[in-house]
């Protein structure tokens, strides 16, 4: 039989009969996370982090009792950036395999129109479909040649003994060391076994390189690499702590997007990680780090819905200077973003009210704004601009192709920032039809006008406040004093039982008191939970509603400083503690 035939082969029999293999099975036909941790914890045949027999039920800081306030035990496969960190820590691999193989993009937990608002990609309901199972092959081939070319397997797998023998002891010493790097704890003997045949299939008749490069292939493809656990020890109860791998995967993934480095690794051996202190300092610590900040920018970024702003498109005609621009306001996103979490305050205060921002010569050009320089703060004073949510990213994200869109900005400021829940309209049975262009009103007055409809009014009245006064910028960002030849009115009145309750006269003056809020601070609590846990449903509820009061506790200065946030979530006991579904 060709290699080739031989290397499917063996590839369709470790990946496709093993009992592990289950676990992405029971996630693509849709079983419960209990069948899950079922199959999981009968395929491993041993307890999680290495030891045999049954463990306890409870350890460190969780507790023995079910509760409806502990987190689901799941598994969770890896999003695009989480793989192409893995294989780069793995491999030295710098092309992003899922850029260069275009994966299907991550699911999103609480979509756009949800109650939850923000859709984050940290999401336990992540598939490996039949695309991704094609593309995932397709990259794992070319990394491991990669790999072999530049002589990083060469390193990885030395074998000096030319003989059956002493090329499958070679194997065995490297299934066993790299798996345990690739799987995130150490490796079953069933697993062991499996890619052992996996070797023999690559290296009989052939040559040790072709079984080693068959091995990582099927790693690279294996549930162990690409689904993070969250099961626990065999013969744990109902309630249980994670083991102190899952622990270190949890957070490196969580904090950096990556898997966890040496001295994380180091802390999980000590069984440190299984303590609140421990888990605080080492979130400390790879915040710290440039992935520690990259992937939490992400998470405000997506939180805000301003992740895609690259991506949009505007009308040419309404627009023309939009496409030019579009890039550097993601950017603008990311840079401002960063410097109020690493080198200024951190306070969402501070996100949203800043008098200053980071954006090329062009962009604050579009802003009114001369004499910018790349890389480095400008001052906006003399502008009526302030924070993340009057920058180009926010306000050209949540407009129309062609105009500004009040119903649109509204409702992303109450879901993503107030928390206030919405229903969505055509659960009501609505359908929803926006009022036409018209060259001779004004944005405001076709939506007001809109907002009469007996269907529409109780609904529209407030969320068209919070976006009306959103007006004096049209679709692409751009400050404006009139539209189609007519004033701009940005005066409202919010109304909705909130601490933020008042008469404003523009965006800023009401982002001012958005910024002194309670409520406001509360909502951006339950956001950094949910972008946490990797869902917002109701199997979470209690665990969210028991985290803000959590939350509460902390000193006042902390509870509006997004890292110390994360931080609190991360020392808490939820962080580590699973109940049965």
């Amino acid at each position: 039989m060709p290699i080739d035939r031989r290397v499917s082969s063996a590839l369709r029999r470790f990946l496709q009969p093993r009992r592990l293999s289950l676990l992405g099975l029971l996630l693509a036909a849709g079983c419960s996370n209990g069948e899950i941790r079922d199959a999981s914890r009968g395929a491993a045949g041993s307890r999680a982090d290495g030891s045999g027999g049954a463990g306890p039920t409870t350890s460190g800081d969780g507790g023995s009792s079910a509760s409806s306030s502990s987190l689901p035990a799941r598994i969770r496969r890896l999003t695009n950036a989480e793989y192409d960190a893995s294989v780069r820590a793995l491999l030295d691999v710098t092309e992003p395999p899922s850029v260069t193989f275009s994966f299907p993009p991550d699911t999103k937990q609480g979509p756009h129109n949800s109650p939850a608002g923000a859709a984050f990609t940290f999401n336990d309901a992540q598939r490996v479909d039949p695309v991704l199972a094609d593309k995932l092959d397709t990259a794992a081939q070319a990394v491991v040649a990669k790999a072999r070319e530049s002589g990083k397997l060469s390193s990885l797998a030395p074998c000096d003994q030319t003989d059956a023998a002493g090329g499958e002891a070679c194997a065995k010493s490297f299934i066993e060391s790299f798996g345990a790097s690739a799987f995130r704890r150490p490796i079953s003997s069933d697993e062991s076994a499996g890619l052992l045949r996996a070797y023999h299939v690559g290296a009989d008749g052939y040559t040790y390189a072709e079984g080693i490069d068959l091995v990582l292939r099927a790693m690279l493809q294996a549930p162990g690499f690409l689904y993070v656990t969250e099961i626990g020890a065999v013969g744990s109860g109902p309630t249980f702590v994670m083991t102190s791998d899952e622990i270190a995967a949890s957070l490196s993934y969580l904090l950096t997007a990556a898997p966890p480095d040496a001295a994380l690794l180091a802390v999980a051996a000590s069984g440190s990680l299984k303590t609140g202190e421990a888990r605080e300092s080492e979130a400390k610590r790879l915040l710290a780090t440039p992935a520690g900040s990259e992937r939490f920018v992400r998470v405000v970024r997506e939180w805000l819905g301003i992740d895609d702003v690259a991506r949009r498109e505007k009308s040419q005609n309404v627009y023309p200077d939009f496409a030019s621009v579009s890039q550097a306001m993601e950017a603008e996103s990311r840079a401002f973003i960063a410097e109020v979490l690493n080198h200024s305050q951190g306070t969402l205060a501070e996100l949203l009210t800043a008098n200053w921002t980071i954006a090329d010569p062009a962009l604050a050009k579009v802003y009114g704004v001369e004499g910018a320089a790349d890389g480095l703060r400008y001052s906006l004073e003399g502008v009526k601009r302030r924070g993340i949510l009057n920058q180009g990213a926010f306000l050209s994200v949540f407009a129309g192709n062609g105009g500004s869109h009040p119903v649109f900005r509204g409702v992303a400021l109450m879901r993503r920032l107030t928390c206030i829940e919405l229903q969505d309209p055509g659960a009501l049975g609505i359908v929803v039809s926006f009022p036409p262009t018209d060259n001779t009103k004004t944005t405001r007055i076709r939506f007001e006008a809109h907002a009469k409809d007996p269907r529409c009014k109780s609904c529209h009245t407030t969320i068209d406040n919070f976006g009306f006064m959103f007006e004096n910028f049209d679709g692409m960002g751009r400050e404006r004093s009139d539209e189609n030849g007519l004033p701009i009115d940005t005066r409202v009145t919010v109304n909705v039982g909130a601490d933020f309750d008042g008469s404003y006269a523009d965006s800023t003056e009401f982002i001012g008191a958005l910024a002194k809020s309670d409520a406001v601070k509360a909502c951006m609590a339950r956001q950094i939970f949910r972008s946490s846990v990797g869902r917002s449903d109701a199997s979470v509820a209690d665990a969210e509603g028991a985290f803000v009061e959590t939350w509460k506790q902390l000193p006042a200065e902390q509870q509006g400083r997004l890292a110390d946030v994360l931080i609190a979530f991360v020392k808490n006991p939820t962080f580590v503690q699973r109940r049965t579904p």
